[in-house]
Parts: structure tokens; C-alpha cells; sequence
């Protein structure tokens, strides 16, 4: 759980300095760790490696003002998963509209390090997704 919580940690120190690749930590991070998404976003679902997942950062919050993240929530599910439940909230760029929205993130880990962290739309779908249950 501790890797996780350095990993979500990073990304958005990294993201608020405005670097969003700051956050890769190769003692932490594969290389070819994937991002993946239940739902495509810009005609994707999967981005891999630390190239690939500065893009989908820079992507996502380029259309929002003031976006930021807190972790409510990070769960041990055993065999290597590790399930964080995040809200996210922004103020649209262009709308100036405030949105907030809640996720689910299970993040894989092998020996120590993240493999795929697959994002979820809501917190029930990740909890489910590790076999949890709220």
C-alpha cells in the first residue's frame, strides 16, 4: 500500500509543479507499467510507459482549471492489488463550470513495483473490480 500511496503522491506533486513527468520513479514504476482506462478517452483505453502516461496527464487536465485529486481511501486486496478511491475536482477551462467526480483506481503491483493501474469511473466499479465490496 505504501508504493501506492508514494505513486499517487508524486503524480500529483509533479502535476501541481506543472511537470508531469516528475512523478516516474524507476524504483517504483516499470518501465512498461500501463495506464488503463474501462473507457476510451481520445480514442484510447491504454497508454504504457512513463512517455505514454505524461501525454494522458497533459490530455486529461489541459482541459481543466485548478484540477486536483485526493485519496480518501487506499485498501490492500491482496495478490499484488491495491485499490485507491480518489476524488477529483476541476473547473472547466473553457466553461469555468466546476466539476467533481469520484474514481476508483486498482493499481498492480509485482515485486515491489507498479505494473498497471487501471482507472475505474466510479469507486463501487474498482472495489468490485479487486473483489471488494463497499
Amino acid at each position: 500500500m505504501e508504493v501506492v500511496r508514494r505513486i499517487l503522491e508524486r503524480v500529483l506533486a509533479s502535476i501541481e509543479r506543472g511537470d508531469p513527468a516528475a512523478y516516474f520513479d524507476p524504483a517504483i514504476i516499470a518501465a512498461d507499467a500501463e495506464w488503463v482506462l474501462t473507457q476510451p478517452f481520445e480514442g484510447r483505453t491504454v497508454w504504457t510507459g512513463p512517455e505514454e502516461f505524461v501525454e494522458f496527464v497533459r490530455d486529461w487536465t489541459e482541459q481543466f482549471a485548478d484540477w486536483t485529486f485526493q485519496v480518501e481511501r487506499v485498501i490492500d486486496a491482496e495478490d499484488g492489488q491495491v485499490v485507491a478511491l480518489l476524488h477529483q475536482s476541476a473547473t472547466g477551462r473553457d466553461s469555468g463550470v466546476p466539476v467533481e467526480w469520484k474514481l476508483g483506481q486498482v493499481h498492480e503491483l509485482e515485486e515491489g513495483r507498479l505494473v498497471r493501474v487501471t482507472n475505474y469511473f466510479s469507486h463501487a466499479e474498482a472495489l468490485e473490480a479487486a473483489g471488494l465490496s463497499e
